[in-house]
């Protein structure tokens, strides 16, 4: 059953997590990539205002999105571990309290979108929310990740709210819907809101099988289908803004540009969304071509 209450009312524990499958040692893991990736992705730069109430206070190309509401605010990832202080600052800059955040979403358990939440959650006090399989991955800060095993580790951290696919959750005027879009990772979701002055905005997540196995995955039997099905849900959606959670995937550095140069739209993009899925769906064929012919 599909779940839509005031965010008082569905702040549910998370104890336990469920058992998980040991990854299995005759799956080859995807190469991680060099942390000196993530640190160039983390550099900093200016909070800005991307809509009514919406903030951009990430990094150059790590995504965390704040939406202020008079009865509180919504955080939307963390980037690195060593980004949450400089998340925290830009939100500061911007005069608002880390103390009246109440949720923070989180769009996949990686280190370069959860590595900052458990320090900006304790700073905060907010309400971790997830999918239950992006929950289980933060809980082992990281580990046991079905492409990178342990290679990529980040400090752990306790989910509050777990969500399902189509929940939604409201702060003040501000609405919005959890869309589970696994494939990524197992738990990966997108959130698409409903703004205060009734503007539509998604932050979508990863659509990226970067040298993932996708043929008979034993650690993800249903990766295939899962990211197929990803592909058709983000496709659907109509939206009036297009975030994601690198900003290279949303032309972040292009919008900031026309911004800077006095377009107060700049970031209204209601193509960006289906060009983002065509082009992910494109690169997904092309892998997906080449693992089969083998």
């Amino acid at each position: 059953m599909k779940r839509s209450a005031l965010i008082m009312a569905c702040l549910m524990s998370f104890s336990t997590f469920t058992s998980h499958a040991a990854l299995d040692p005759n799956q080859p893991l995807a190469e991680a990539p060099p942390y000196s990736l993530f640190v160039d992705w983390a550099k900093p730069v200016k909070p800005l205002r991307i809509a009514e109430s919406v903030w951009y206070v990430g990094t150059e190309n790590l995504s965390s999105v704040l939406i202020t509401t008079p009865q509180g605010h919504i955080l939307i990832d963390g980037a690195l571990d060593s980004s949450a202080a400089q998340i925290r600052q830009n939100i500061r800059a911007l005069g608002f309290d880390l103390g009246d955040i109440r949720l923070i979403l989180n769009s996949h358990a990686r280190l370069d979108q959860a590595g900052g939440i458990a320090k900006l959650k304790t700073w905060s006090g907010a309400k971790l929310v997830a999918s239950q399989p992006n929950a289980e991955q933060m809980a082992r800060g990281g580990k046991d990740d079905f492409a990178l095993g342990d290679a990529l580790p980040f400090p752990p951290v306790k989910t509050d709210i777990i969500v399902d696919n189509g929940d939604t959750l409201r702060v003040g005027d501000v609405t919005v819907k959890a869309l589970l879009t696994p494939g990524h990772l197992p738990g990966s979701t997108s959130w698409l809101f409903t703004l205060a002055d009734g503007k539509t905005m998604i932050y979508a997540d990863s659509l990226a099988t970067p040298g993932y196995y996708l043929v008979d995955n034993k650690n993800y039997p249903t990766l295939r289908a899962d990211i197929e099905r990803s592909f058709r849900t983000l496709a659907a959606q109509q939206v009036d803004i297009f975030l994601a959670n690198k900003g290279e995937r949303f032309d972040l550095a292009g919008k900031m540009a026309r911004l800077a140069a006095g377009d107060k739209d700049a970031f209204i993009d209601r193509d960006g969304l289906q060009r983002y899925v065509a082009q992910s769906q494109q690169r997904f064929a092309a892998q997906l071509k080449q693992q089969t012919a083998q």
